[in-house]
């Protein structure tokens, strides 16, 4: 298969998946093995990520703006939520950075440990959706304190192991914060974007020295990808957002433990 078509499937399922409670990591750690594509490795996943980085930027631009103009305003309501989130943000840097290699082996992106976190992922967003529907409490956003939204970047650690989902620990620890569905979403895209950020440039970095490079992709593979994670991206940021204003985290749930009892047969 060419790398093209090849960079075109992984690029579909990295935009679709990021915001998605389904694991990215996950669905681009197994595609290569059902579907038989070459495997480009972690790099090229991080890579992948930066699409899917512009798609949030460019949806959330004017919450975005907004923080990055109260450090020369008076608006310390969103200053506040800027420095949350980049205090946030340590817990995933320092561990993912610390820990690269670990969460690269084949230990943790084996079929059947993403089959396992797929699961693990699972119950805690069956306790999230659960909690929240028993919750009278509706919390917005610029209500959450440092602790609270420490907790969620704490919580978005947990995305390193491919098959929990980046999107559905840190939806589920906005649920357990008070946040409704729609909150807890949009909170979820935009707490990841400083993490997102710099794990997808630092692999532009690696990736363009790579063995990989010499192995048949080239620049313009790379700008199909990019292309490609941030079009399908930006509508699965969309949809989800949507579909929780009305809707549980039921079906996301079910469809990851057909995944995992697929993967496991």
């Amino acid at each position: 298969m060419g790398n093209h078509l090849e960079i075109t499937i992984l690029s579909i399922i990295q935009g679709l998946t990021e915001f998605l409670p389904v694991s990215s990591s996950g669905h681009l750690a197994l595609a290569p093995r059902l579907l038989g594509l070459h495997e480009f490795g972690l790099d090229m996943d991080a890579f992948l990520h930066l699409g899917t980085l512009f798609a949030a930027v460019i949806y959330f631009r004017s919450e975005i703006i907004a923080m990055l103009k109260s450090f020369v305003s008076e608006d310390k309501v969103n200053r506040k939520l800027a420095l949350a989130i980049l205090l946030a943000t340590i817990p995933a840097v320092v561990i993912g950075f610390g820990f690269k290699d670990f969460f690269g082996s084949n230990l943790v992106r084996s079929s059947s440990g993403i089959a396992i976190t797929l699961v693990l992922g699972s119950i805690l967003m069956w306790f999230a959706d659960n909690f929240s529907k028993k919750n009278s409490q509706n919390k917005d956003i610029k209500e959450l304190g440092y602790k609270e939204i420490f907790f969620i970047g704490l919580m978005q650690c947990l995305a390193l192991f491919p098959g929990t989902s980046r999107s559905g620990a840190t939806i589920s620890a906005g649920l357990f914060m008070n946040l409704n569905r729609e909150q807890a979403a949009r909170f979820s895209f935009i707490v990841g974007l400083p993490a997102i950020a710099g794990a997808g440039l630092l692999a532009l970095k690696d990736l363009l020295s790579s063995p990989v490079m010499h192995a048949g992709l080239d620049y313009t593979s790379l700008g199909l990808g990019f292309l490609l994670s941030f079009i399908s991206g930006y509508f699965a940021i969309d949809f989800m957002i949507k579909f929780l204003r009305e809707r549980s985290l039921t079906w996301f749930i079910v469809y990851r433990l057909i995944i995992a009892a697929l993967v496991l047969l």
